[in-house]
């Protein structure tokens, strides 16, 4: 399948065919597997601060929380979402689409106004004279064609052949959905059926088509659905009734249904122990803590890193061979907390704890805490240098020890007369 396959098949609304199922983003998404993994990586990417910064000139940056892209990706990039939820939508429509599109608004003087989400199915990017064109549909179908330079193009592993848009992870896993998704109905029309799961009647002789038909009704009426599935059937006329020892175990439908699960959570990079199955061991470490974190580092880590140099790419492109004083970047100090014991731990070595240096300040620890700043609280903490030798190049004198004083005829010295 090439990459242009799923995402037309996704844009005439057809899907992709597997294990007798549609396919498409939104029939994915009623796989709970699909759902809990996108919804799991979106609202964690959403859950994270977008901050911007500013470079200082001893090498270091600087929160600039002050600069008019910091609000609108914090508060409101256009009339209808506000930051977290852009960046959400966008994670999802990277989950399951493989791409995300964001138009820059500017006014005339170049001032970035607004953001505006596109749904991946609302854009159609191309190429013409050397450049990267998008095409975006609005709402009320009418077109506007724009520049690469004023679209944040979010996209997720890999390259289709047109080498714009990124793989669909829908079209190109759509035989593993649809084994879920299929087997999810097949479940269902079992419950449905109900009594009639696994059963079968045997009429005598002598019963008429008509007969037989008459029969047929009454026994779906009367057995049909979760509700009739355990009322007793009263046969008569030398009716029997039998049942298959072919059961819903013995074709492994449960088993079939958990694997589908895991194979969905490997499309995502989910661990198996976040979609609910704790049956399987994972190699990133003891407790929820560790695994969070190797969460965070594995899964989540390579989508900020592409989500992030996008925005700055677009927002704060580098003026010839000099890159801005400003950048954006994701804050996932949020996600890798531990609990209290370790966050003291951590906070005290970074204080400077044991007399060695510091590389955080009182109050970027309050900061991280959601508490006020301090007066005085903005030195990071620098050992004291070493006291210097006495004045015979030996070691400093104790301050508890006043030594000896050779001035002093009754002071005792270990020197024989």
């Amino acid at each position: 399948m090439s990459g242009d396959v799923p995402a037309m098949l996704e844009w005439f609304g057809g899907g992709a065919r597997a294990a007798g199922v549609t396919v498409t983003p939104e029939t994915a998404m009623r796989m709970s597997t699909v759902w809990r993994c996108v919804t799991l990586i979106s609202g964690g990417i959403m859950s994270l601060p977008l901050r911007v910064f500013r470079r200082t000139d001893n090498g270091g940056q600087e929160r600039a929380d002050d600069h008019p892209l910091a609000r609108l990706l914090r508060d409101a990039p256009n009339d209808d979402m506000s930051g977290p939820e852009m960046v959400e939508l966008a994670t999802m429509a990277v989950m399951l689409q493989g791409n995300a599109y964001v138009l820059i608004r500017q006014s005339r003087n170049g001032t970035v106004t607004g953001l505006d989400f596109y749904q991946p199915l609302q854009v159609s990017p191309f190429r013409s004279g050397g450049r990267t064109w998008y095409r975006f549909t609005n709402l009320d179908g009418s077109q506007e064609v724009h520049d690469a330079d004023y679209v944040i193009h979010w996209r997720g592993p890999g390259r289709g052949s047109d080498g714009i848009r990124a793989l669909s992870p829908i079209g190109y896993h759509a035989q593993t959905i649809g084994v879920g998704l299929a087997t999810r109905d097949y479940t269902a029309t079992q419950f449905e059926r109900g009594l009639l799961t696994n059963d079968y009647f045997t009429l005598p002789d002598g019963i008429t088509p008509a007969q037989k038909e008459e029969f047929r009704q009454w026994l779906e009426a009367r057995a049909q659905g979760v509700a009739n599935a355990n009322k007793p059937l009263i046969l008569q006329g030398g009716a029997e009734w039998k049942r298959n020892a072919y059961t819903a175990r013995d074709a492994q439908l449960l088993e079939l249904l958990q694997y589908s699960s895991l194979d969905v959570a490997r499309i995502f990079g989910v661990p198996g122990f976040m979609i609910g199955d704790m049956e399987k061991s994972t190699s990133w470490g003891t407790g929820i803590e560790h695994q969070g974190i190797g969460f965070v580092r594995y899964t989540l880590r390579p989508h900020l890193r592409r989500f992030a140099a996008e925005l700055n790419r677009k927002l704060f492109p580098p003026v010839g061979n000099r890159r801005s004083e400003y950048f954006i970047e994701f804050e996932v100090d949020g996600l890798m907390e531990g609990d209290s014991k370790s966050q003291g731990e951590y906070f005290r070595i970074a204080l400077g704890g044991n007399q060695l240096p510091g590389f955080m300040s009182v109050n970027e620890v309050r900061r991280l805490k959601n508490l006020p700043p301090i007066p005085g609280g903005d030195t990071v903490y620098v050992p004291p240098p070493p006291a210097p030798p006495d004045h015979n190049g030996g070691p400093p004198l104790d301050d508890d020890d006043p030594g000896t004083d050779p001035d002093d005829p009754e002071e005792e010295t270990d020197d024989e007369p």
